[in-house]
Order: structure tokens, then C-alpha cells, then sequence
């Protein structure tokens, strides 16, 4: 995806954005750089998830990615999702009797409060309306002791990318607006760019304790695409390594080209 906005392109919700890219969107994270901020996020993911079975909501589940692999750990789980061609694939995955598809907006789910032991938005709170709000929203479902998993992209690292491509009148435009646009073809989205104060300070306000926001891909930014390619292409154990001990700085997270987000709901 590119973040250069041209006349040809026509500015879209993220719904009818991501509908032609349903069919192949999977593959999309065999990209090696998707692929590791991916694991690494499930490894955080994971590590959070209580016993099996327990009710997991996937907040714009997208193809059902993972919301399979939560089923096949023996889990429930309440997908949210927007697109409809998105919901369709999903909605086809083979998961038995424990998914449950709501086709919808985050904004616009209607779930019990207090009954989900996780709920994770992986890469969809930045298309919110209002990504606080919507923080608010979700954390109203998490049951107490649960938790709150959020990945987006990150404010800091997108500016830094665009000057290092000598484009500065963008990366200011990204910093002081703190949105951002991708264009695929001849469609084009917008979404919020988010940074670590932010999200804590979200979470915070939902009530949530512990929170802690880590940087994926932090050597990413640091290298550059083109350089963090070939670093993988040499020493790929090592460098999913390096990009591990990096996410766990919190001090480095806005530098990660995602920023995961986690906090807990207080016990009553």
C-alpha cells in the first residue's frame, strides 16, 4: 500500500476499502515484515489468553485469520466486522459453533458488558471515528481480570519513514493532522495515526490498569525498508530476536511501525 494520494484515487470507508482485498488478504502477511510484527503480536496475544474455553472478541476480525486460530485453540469467539466481503470469507472458515459474526462497526457493536475474558482490535481501532471512544467502547466488554489488546500503526515511525524518502511536507502534514491515507489501486482510505501517550492515556480513561504499549519493528524504522529486507534475507532468527528485546523498551515504543497496546480490567 502506498501513502501517495492522487486525483485518480477515490477516498472510500474503510468497509468498501478493504472489500476487493478480502480474497487475497491473508497472503498479505507472508510480506516478512507483516509476517513478524504478526508473531510478535500473537505472542502477546497468547501469553494473556486464559485457559480454554473462554470468550475472545476479535474487533474487526477482518477474514477470520485469527479469530480461527482462537477457535482452534478451543475458544469462543465474537468477531466484529464491517466489510462485507471480509465477513463473507470469515464467515466460510470452518470454526464449529464458536464464532459468532457481528456485521458491523466497533461503533455500532452491540455486546454484553463484562463477558469477554480478551478482546483484541488488531490494526482496526485507527479506522474508528474516534479511536478513544471506541478504546472506551471495547473495554466495556473485557470481564474483570481481562484484558485489552490493541495494535495500530504508529505516528512517530510513519513521519520518520516519510522523511528518510526525502518527502517532508507529508511527514509534517501526517505529524500536525495525525492522520494518514492509504491507496490501493484506485481506492483510497483515511485513518488515525495514534502514538504510546495516546493509547495510555485511553486506557487510563477506560478504567484499565497496567497498561503497557510496546513498539513492533522498532530496527525497522531504525534501518529503513530497503535495509531491514536485507537484513532479513541474511539473518532472519536474529532479527525477529532483536526486534523482541526491542518491543519490550517502552521508551522505544513510538519508534515500532506498530505499536501494541494491552491493559487489564480491574478485579471487582
Amino acid at each position: 500500500m502506498s501513502d501517495i494520494l492522487t486525483t485518480t484515487h477515490r477516498t472510500v470507508d474503510p468497509a468498501e476499502f478493504y472489500d476487493p482485498l478480502a480474497d487475497a488478504y491473508d497472503h498479505e502477511f507472508n510480506a516478512p515484515h507483516r509476517r513478524i510484527y504478526d508473531d510478535l503480536a500473537w505472542e502477546v496475544v497468547t501469553s494473556l489468553l486464559p485457559s480454554a474455553p473462554a470468550t475472545i472478541i476479535d474487533a474487526g476480525c477482518g477474514t477470520g485469520r485469527l479469530a480461527g486460530r482462537l477457535v482452534a485453540m478451543g475458544h469462543d469467539v465474537i468477531g466484529i466486522e464491517p466489510s462485507p466481503r471480509m465477513a463473507d470469507v470469515a464467515s466460510a472458515r470452518w470454526m464449529a459453533d464458536r464464532f459468532t459474526l457481528h456485521r458491523c462497526r466497533i461503533e455500532d457493536a452491540e455486546l454484553p458488558a463484562g463477558e469477554a475474558a480478551m478482546v483484541m482490535a488488531m490494526g482496526s481501532v485507527q479506522f474508528t471515528d474516534d479511536p478513544d471512544a471506541a478504546i472506551a467502547r471495547m473495554a466495556r466488554w473485557v470481564k474483570p481480570g481481562g484484558h485489552l489488546v490493541v495494535l495500530c500503526d504508529s505516528l512517530v515511525a510513519l513521519v520518520q519513514e516519510l522523511i528518510r524518502a526525502g518527502d517532508v511536507g507529508q511527514a509534517m502534514e501526517r505529524a500536525r493532522s495525525r492522520r494518514a491515507c492509504w491507496v490501493r489501486d484506485d481506492l483510497a482510505v483515511e485513518h488515525h495515526l495514534l502514538d504510546s501517550l495516546r493509547l495510555q492515556e485511553a486506557f487510563g480513561a477506560a478504567g484499565l490498569l497496567d497498561v503497557g504499549v510496546g513498539g513492533l519493528l522498532v530496527a525497522f524504522t531504525t534501518l529503513g525498508r530497503r535495509e531491514w529486507v536485507a537484513a532479513h534475507a541474511g539473518y532472519p532468527d536474529q532479527l525477529i530476536e532483536l526486534e523482541r528485546d526491542l518491543a519490550s523498551v517502552p521508551e522505544l515504543a513510538d519508534t515500532g511501525k506498530q505499536l501494541l497496546a494491552v491493559g487489564r480490567a480491574p478485579t471487582l
